[in-house]
This record gives structure tokens, C-alpha cells and sequence, in this order.
């Protein structure tokens, strides 16, 4: 009995996904420069269509896979890895490449991250990949820095370590708030450097994409920025946060098409757009409606249907239904890390991510159904390959379906 109803909800999803899967060009190409050492099959795969399909691979995974100081084994590590995602049905990966103002490449900008145990992680994992037909955007913090004892301790040349050192700088475009720095999102340097960073890692690695997540302003209260905000002249201060935000997103954005044209600039806010607007100061519907903001948002919808906040059904529906420039496309983020877990924020939903059978598939179909969404990516990719038997089952079919439905001309 227990097979044949595993059957039936593993046939009903992959029914479901055969009629809503929407391609989206992955913008893969060879004509970008090539860097010293490079050859043209370690930068864009072949142009293709197909439905995005993609992980976060956070700064923690990459840690680990880079513990040794051995570099063949690294890339080992790296490469069984890749190819379990994609055997999973992943086609692109989300970096972190700078998690708190490391760099896990050699940066003019950043000191580099100890976990990178002196790797240039970057150019393994760009290499790789292309080898597994994935593509890989770079991930960034924009905003988020080391805790006050490290900038004490840092030795580095890079610049954001000589701005740290210069009083001046400091003042100007550094803020610190509960133990942590942070670029200063009022000054128009911190938008320069980001754009610095930016170019310099198309320059040298021509990723398919610059992703950055929802990390904004750190806190609402008004001590954080108060000189900057009389100083600049404005009235109201929650518009002039957005306002400073969105500058830095439109920086970034020309940063990415001033270096490549073709290279995608995505953004994945939080999915609560509320919270996205009144504490994070992240004016998402300006940038869905707006030309010159991103090319893809990606909300992290990490809630559950019985959710009492934000229900998953009426969350997406939300954002399906905010109005987008025609240059935006939207994917979903889903939180395979929750699989299994209490979720403490739910409410009446505290355990439905316990109890509520196959809900990752569930919710990969739905968002799959919305007309003009543009796939999914999961959070994270260790969750992701770790789920329950019955879990990873379910959400394969779902995967597995649009791929042979995009392969065979049927993907919208």
C-alpha cells in the first residue's frame, strides 16, 4: 500500500511539472576574453534553454571542501560534489565567493578568507563546473564585514583593510553595528568598491553571474546612520534607506553589464516583502518594475503552506503577482535545509516540516505552475543532497520531468 500511494503522488507531481516548466536561457556563451591559462571550455557551456535549476553553495560547504591544503584534493572534493548535483538534476550553482568581506580568490579588495587555506577557490570551482556543465554565478554579501577583533587583527593590503586602517575612510564608508562592520550604504565609495569587485571577477573569471543576497541593513534603529541622514537633507528616513539601497543594487547592476554584457545579475531577497521594504529597506517592487535593477530575483520562499506569517501558496502568489520590467525574470528559492526540522517562526506550523509528507516536491511543482516563473533554486545544496529517502525521491521526479520536458520542445 505504501508503494503504490509513492507511486501515485511521484506521478501526479511529474504530470504536474510536464505542463508548467518555463525555460530560461542560461546565457552561456564563448566569446568572452580569456585570462592567462585559460581555454574557451572553462568559461560559458554551449548557449542553451533550460529551466533554471540551481543550489546555493554557502561559505560553510566551501570551507569544508577546501580544508586540505593539498589543491589536487580539493578539486577532487569539489568535483564528486559537483557531479552529485548534477546527477540530482542541477544545472547552476550559487557560489559564496564573499561571505563577510573575504574573498575566497586573490582580490585587490578583500583580505582572504582563512578558509580558503590559500586556494583560489573560484578558478577550481569555474573549472569544474564548466567540466560538469553547470553554470556558476559568484555570490557576494554587499554589505556584511568581519566582526571589530578581526578588522583589528587584519594585515592585509587590500583596500577595504586600508580603508578600515584610515580614519577618514573609515568614517566615511565604514559603519559598525552589535560588534560588526559593515560598508556604509549611504556612501557612494562603498558603491564604487562593490563595482570594483565586481569587475574584477568578470575580469578573471567570467562567471555566468553576480549573485547577491538579503543581507541590506542590518538593524532599523535610527543611532546606525543618524549623521549621514541629517547630513544629507532628507526628510524621511525609512524612503532615504531604500533610496541608498537601491543606488548600490543600480551600481552593481552597471557594473555587471559594463564587464559583460551577458553576464546575469541576480538578487535573492528575503521572501517576507514586507520585511524586505520596512527593515531591510530592500524596495524589491521598484526593482521587479524598474529596468536597470537585476535580471533575476530569486525570493527565498522558506515557509511552509501551514506557515502563520507568510503561507508558501499565498507568499508565491504574491510574488508572481508583483509587476516585472520585461528585462526581470523570477525563480523561487526553496529551503531544503528545513526538511525534517522544527521551524521555529511558523507558528501553528512549528512541525509541518516534520509531518507534512514530500512538501519540497510540493512546492517545486507549485512554483513550477506559475505562468512566467523561471525555475527554482534550493537552499542549500548540502540539504539538498541529504534529504530523507522518501524527500529526495519525490523532488527528483519532480526535477527529472521538466528536464525531459524541456529536452523534448515542450518547456513552454
Amino acid at each position: 500500500m505504501f508503494d503504490t500511494k509513492r507511486i501515485f503522488v511521484l506521478l501526479m507531481l511529474s504530470a504536474l511539472l510536464l505542463t508548467a516548466c518555463i525555460p530560461l536561457s542560461m546565457r552561456q556563451r564563448s566569446d568572452a576574453p580569456l585570462s592567462e591559462g585559460q581555454t574557451l571550455a572553462q568559461l560559458h557551456l554551449e548557449g542553451r534553454s533550460e529551466t533554471l535549476c540551481a543550489a546555493w553553495i554557502p561559505y560553510f560547504t566551501c570551507d569544508a571542501l577546501f580544508a586540505s591544503d593539498d589543491e589536487e584534493v580539493c578539486r577532487n572534493a569539489v568535483r564528486v560534489y559537483l557531479k552529485k548535483l548534477r546527477e540530482f538534476g542541477i544545472n547552476t550553482v550559487f557560489v559564496h565567493v564573499c561571505a563577510f568581506g573575504e574573498s575566497t580568490y586573490p582580490s585587490a579588495y578583500y583580505p582572504n578568507a582563512p578558509g580558503a587555506h590559500g586556494h583560489d577557490e573560484l578558478r577550481i570551482f569555474t573549472e569544474i563546473c564548466a567540466e560538469e556543465q553547470i553554470a556558476l554565478h559568484a555570490w557576494i554579501n554587499p554589505l556584511r564585514l568581519q566582526t571589530e577583533e578581526y578588522m583589528n587583527a587584519q594585515q592585509s593590503d587590500a583596500l577595504i583593510c586600508g580603508w578600515y586602517r584610515d580614519l577618514n575612510t573609515k568614517r566615511l564608508n565604514l559603519s559598525r553595528w552589535d560588534g560588526r562592520w559593515y560598508l556604509n550604504p549611504a556612501s557612494s565609495a562603498a558603491g564604487d568598491f562593490l563595482a570594483g569587485v565586481i569587475g574584477e571577477i568578470i575580469a578573471q573569471y567570467h562567471p555566468a553571474g553576480i549573485h547577491i543576497d538579503d543581507y541590506f541593513y542590518p538593524t532599523v534603529e535610527t543611532a546606525w546612520d543618524m549623521n549621514d541622514f541629517a547630513a544629507s537633507g532628507a526628510t524621511d528616513l525609512a524612503e532615504w534607506r531604500r533610496e541608498n539601497i537601491t543606488a548600490l543594487v543600480r551600481r552593481m547592476y552597471a557594473a555587471v553589464h559594463t564587464a559583460d554584457a551577458e553576464t546575469v545579475f541576480s538578487i535573492s531577497p528575503q521572501g517576507n516583502l514586507s520585511l524586505n521594504r520596512d527593515e531591510l529597506y530592500a524596495d524589491i517592487e521598484k526593482w521587479c518594475k524598474e529596468p536597470g535593477c537585476c535580471d533575476l530575483i530569486v525570493p527565498q520562499l522558506y515557509f511552509g503552506y501551514e506557515n502563520d506569517t507568510c503561507p508558501y501558496a499565498d507568499t508565491l502568489a504574491e510574488w508572481a503577482s508583483l509587476p516585472r520590467a520585461a528585462s526581470v525574470a523570477m525563480a523561487a528559492g526553496l529551503a531544503a535545509y528545513k526538511v525534517g526540522e522544527t521551524d521555529g517562526f511558523a507558528g501553528s506550523g512549528l512541525r509541518e516540516w516534520q509531518t507534512s509528507g514530500m512538501i519540497l516536491a510540493r512546492q517545486a511543482a507549485d512554483a513550477q505552475a506559475v505562468p512566467d516563473f523561471c525555475g527554482l533554486s534550493f537552499y542549500h545544496a548540502d540539504a539538498l543532497l541529504h534529504l530523507p529517502e522518501l524527500e529526495r525521491d519525490a523532488l527528483r521526479s519532480v526535477l527529472m520531468a521538466e528536464q525531459e520536458n524541456a529536452a523534448s520542445g515542450n518547456g513552454g
